[in-house]
């Protein structure tokens, strides 16, 4: 029998098995929508592969044509649309499907109306090419440090979309009338590529969601469930990274380390439930008034820190003023009644070696401690610099 044959069968129960592999784990991982678009793409490209093997059961070859195309392109736009929504891309979906539309309708047009052996072979080709290349730079782009999952998956996107449209290339070369050493040298590149590229492609994507739950599950580790900012590993570990690159990058380099004033007092009179709130909404006022690169934890209870930046030092000194007077000046509502709030705050500049950037970080919320001791001895509702720390 035709080794084409055996290939075609290969390339239908691969597509089937990674349809109900994608669809168990939209199941198992959240529901995702991206996930649902993979499974649909998979059993769209099972069809595809079905159609062909079932190529001498079609009295019309247009009717066979145009469902082997339309499958093909209705795949690809479907895993395209999986990783645009995956991303957050602001590609518009709607084009894409335009697009794939009047691509279909030129293939109709010249296998029915205008017979061009050429064009009708490879425009639906060139639309997936197109739209393989345009996953792999959406996957690629989206965030500054790819994971391995996802630039393995661009470089075989990539790989895959440049080989069809070598291969849709040929086909075109043909002209308006079949060319059998153009047809032949057409099947071959087809042959080789997409087997090793419909593999690739799924096994990246598998990874790709494992990553995704990854990251998710290492976010919620370092993530204060209550407040939503950082609890207190997540604090430790990403103020360690960020350190040194903060003192490399900026003059003035500070932690402040601040809690709320007679929150027990606020425990007893309103309860747990209103304790929660002022918390929730102590820690959104302070998240307005920071910068995107502040580091903003939870330490415990009442407990918080930040880690900033600034390039001036009356800036940095400012702002710890600039959050006591924001939390102060912005009563919280519980139920029908209003919690007026307080907080004290302990700073300490930072200075240290490179070789003390793991110990600065503890150091310094123990001095900045200190310095909050003294806010609150002294009165509370205040903020108390004390000497840089230096290692």
């Amino acid at each position: 029998m035709n080794p084409v044959f055996y290939i075609l069968v290969t390339l239908f129960l691969t597509s089937v098995i990674w349809s109900v592999i994608f669809l168990m784990s939209w199941f198992t991982l959240g529901k995702k929508q991206y996930a649902m678009l993979w499974t649909i793409a998979f059993a769209l490209s099972a069809c595809q592969w079905a159609t062909i093997l079932a190529e001498p059961l079609f009295d019309s070859h247009t009717l066979y044509w145009m469902l082997g195309s339309s499958f093909s392109v209705g795949s690809v736009l479907l895993g395209t649309w999986g990783h645009c929504i995956r991303v957050n891309s602001s590609i518009k979906i709607r084009y894409l499907i335009i697009s794939a539309i009047v691509t279909l309708a030129a293939v109709y047009y010249f296998t029915v109306i205008n017979v061009h052996v050429g064009l009708f072979m490879s425009l639906y080709v060139y639309y997936d090419v197109i739209l393989l290349i345009l996953s792999a730079v959406i996957i690629f782009r989206h965030k500054q440090k790819s994971l391995p999952a996802e630039i393995g998956a661009s470089i075989t996107y990539s790989l895959c979309g440049l080989l069809l449209f070598v291969a849709a290339s040929i086909a075109l070369l043909q002209g308006s009338q079949v060319n059998e050493e153009y047809i032949a040298l057409y099947t071959l590149i087809n042959f080789m590529t997409v087997p090793a590229a419909h593999v690739g492609m799924a096994v990246f994507m598998i990874f790709i969601m494992a990553s995704d739950l990854a990251e998710k599950m290492n976010h919620l580790a370092m993530t204060d469930v209550l407040t939503g900012c950082l609890n207190r590993r997540g604090f430790y570990n990403k103020s360690q990274e960020q350190l040194k690159d903060k003192l490399n990058n900026y003059k003035y380099v500070s932690l402040i380390y601040w809690d709320i004033d007679k929150f027990k007092k606020i425990n007893d009179e309103f309860g747990h439930a209103g304790g929660d709130v002022v918390l929730v909404e102590a820690a959104k006022i302070m998240q307005d008034c920071i910068n995107p690169d502040d580091l903003f934890g939870r330490i415990g209870g009442e407990e918080f820190t930040l880690l900033i930046a600034r390039n001036d030092e009356p800036t940095a000194k400012a702002f710890p003023e600039k959050l006591r007077n924001a939390l102060a000046s912005s009563p919280i509502h519980f139920n029908d009644k209003i919690i007026n709030v307080t907080a004290s705050f302990g700073v300490i500049n930072i200075k240290c070696n490179k070789t003390a950037i793991e110990s600065a970080i503890e150091s310094a919320i123990n001095e900045a401690d200190k310095a909050l001791y003294h806010a609150k001895n002294g009165g509370r509702n205040q903020v108390v610099h004390i000497s840089e720390l230096s290692q």
